[in-house]
């Protein structure tokens, strides 16, 4: 359902027979989103941070789960459009991972956008 939803947000997929409804269901937020909240600001600061600290490997991690969630807000901001927010999330997601190779979320999440743009036979941003 998820993909479906988002080759719709996409706006790339054909038009749905007559009578088919889509129901779009509630995006999860991220379990960490609770405990933290980041945004673009936040990351900025982190990154920089990082920069001067390359070897923190606790900074590292708070570093990858900060892109993680700036791009999973990215790719649910309903006021983005979709050329702007998938390869923007993709963008934050890709970084998650090499900083933290084990972030789950970050890899579903990368996945799933990487596969709609395959399926829709798209080149996958980079």
């Amino acid at each position: 359902m998820r993909m479906t939803v988002l080759a719709l947000a996409l706006g790339l997929c054909a038009v749905a027979p007559a009578g088919t409804a889509f129901a779009a269901k509630p995006v999860a937020k991220p379990a960490a989103a609770a405990a933290k909240k980041y945004d673009e600001a936040k990351l900025k600061a982190l990154e920089a941070k990082l920069a001067k600290s390359p070897k923190d490997a606790k900074l590292k991690k708070e570093v990858a789960e900060a892109n993680y969630q700036v791009g999973f807000t990215m790719m649910n901001n309903p006021d983005l459009p979709p050329r702007v927010k998938y390869p923007g999330a993709l963008k934050k997601y890709r970084r998650a991972l090499e900083l933290n190779p084990k972030h789950a979320a970050a890899a579903r999440d990368k996945k799933m956008i990487e596969d709609i743009y395959k399926s829709l036979g798209r080149p996958v941003p980079g």
